[in-house]
């Protein structure tokens, strides 16, 4: 897993609500913003970016800015670590992430497969036709989105679920 060690073996403590805040802005901005460049493709005469597709760029951006907020983030070290540089309680705040962003993650790809069948199958002679991917473009959203989601989620489990950290008041933590 990606994660910033710095030269001193220092990461930045961030607030449990800037955690959060940032999992759930890459997690939810990156699908959106994707959608949005499918929903509306380059119909403008004139060169250059129509609403629609300036939008989706834009919401692609806010989630590569949410991860450079979650990049460098303590709660990335212990996801991305090596096992040898974390205690007992790291390795098993670890072993927790892993296992729901595995879970989630496997039902997502799960419904994915479900889906590109239901969309082959539909080809337009029924009464519904499916949107399936043609394009590079679509396949490149679709496996960037999947990086994505693979690096956040366990960071995500540990801002959502784990304990807040020592020095940080838990009832701020609550109110996020």
């Amino acid at each position: 897993m990606f994660f910033y060690r710095g030269k001193t073996h220092h990461t930045p403590k961030r607030s449990t609500a800037t955690m959060r805040i940032a999992t759930l802005t890459a997690l939810l901005a990156y699908p959106a913003g994707a959608i949005m460049q499918l929903v509306f493709p380059d119909m403008s005469p004139e060169p250059g970016l129509t609403w629609g597709e300036g939008a989706g760029f834009a919401l692609m951006i806010l989630a590569l800015a949410a991860f450079c907020v979650i990049a460098p983030s303590h709660l990335q070290r212990i996801v991305g670590e090596q096992a040898k540089h974390l205690d007992e309680f790291e390795m098993e705040l670890r072993r927790k992430s892993y296992a729901f962003a595995y879970w989630v993650f496997a039902g997502m790809t799960v419904l994915a497969a479900l889906y590109m069948g239901l969309a082959a199958d539909s080809g337009g002679e029924g009464l519904i036709t499916l949107w399936a991917p043609t394009s590079y473009d679509h396949w490149n959203a679709i496996l960037w989105g999947a990086v994505l989601y693979a690096i956040v989620l366990p960071t995500a489990y540990l801002a959502w679920a784990g304990p807040a950290p020592l020095d940080e008041d838990p009832a701020e933590a609550s109110e996020a």
